[in-house]
């Protein structure tokens, strides 16, 4: 009797979380093309809910921040700031983000872009393969810090720009 009371518990727990975890990583305006309209209200909590996702991938409060995502002509760059210039606590935390994200994307691993967005993030994969043919560059400024993403491939110069145009309409609010 005791052991199929810890069965039953065991698959309830099992199915709970596969539950929470489809629920909080799935998209709730997943769309099957990109001409389908979705309603106000569903991207505003789209955009609460991946800027929860942000908050825990990246280590700071995202409204405490300016996200930007820029395609040059020879790659990318994304762009972290303090909403509050003396707020030295939240510009270390991006510091040191984009000393993980370039360092990570180095390694060719994207979990980060596909945890906040709860998908797979456009350009990633040609990002992944030819990791080796992207130089990542920090730089410093008052309130934040850029990644600057340059190559010379021109495969993956496109893959760059997508992946950038596609954070860059995610993060409409930063």
């Amino acid at each position: 009797m005791l052991l199929n009371k810890k069965i039953l518990i065991s698959i309830i727990i099992i199915v709970m979380s596969i539950v929470i975890t489809t629920t909080y990583f799935l998209p709730v305006n997943y769309k099957t093309s990109p001409n389908q309209s979705t309603s106000n209200v569903t991207q505003v909590f789209n955009q609460t809910a991946m800027l929860e996702r942000g908050n825990v991938a990246m280590g700071f409060n995202q409204s405490m921040i300016h996200h930007h995502f820029m395609s040059t002509t020879t790659g990318g760059q994304i762009m972290i700031m303090s909403t509050n210039m003396s707020d030295s606590k939240t510009i270390n935390e991006i510091r040191s983000h984009m000393k993980d994200i370039q360092y990570e994307f180095s390694q060719g691993n994207f979990t980060k872009p596909f945890y906040i967005h709860a998908q797979v993030v456009p350009g990633t994969d040609v990002m992944t393969a030819k990791k080796d043919l992207i130089e990542y560059s920090i730089k410093d400024f008052d309130g934040g810090s850029s990644l600057i993403l340059t190559t010379n491939d021109t495969e993956l110069l496109k893959a760059i720009q997508q992946f950038m145009e596609f954070q860059s309409t995610q993060h409409i609010m930063h």
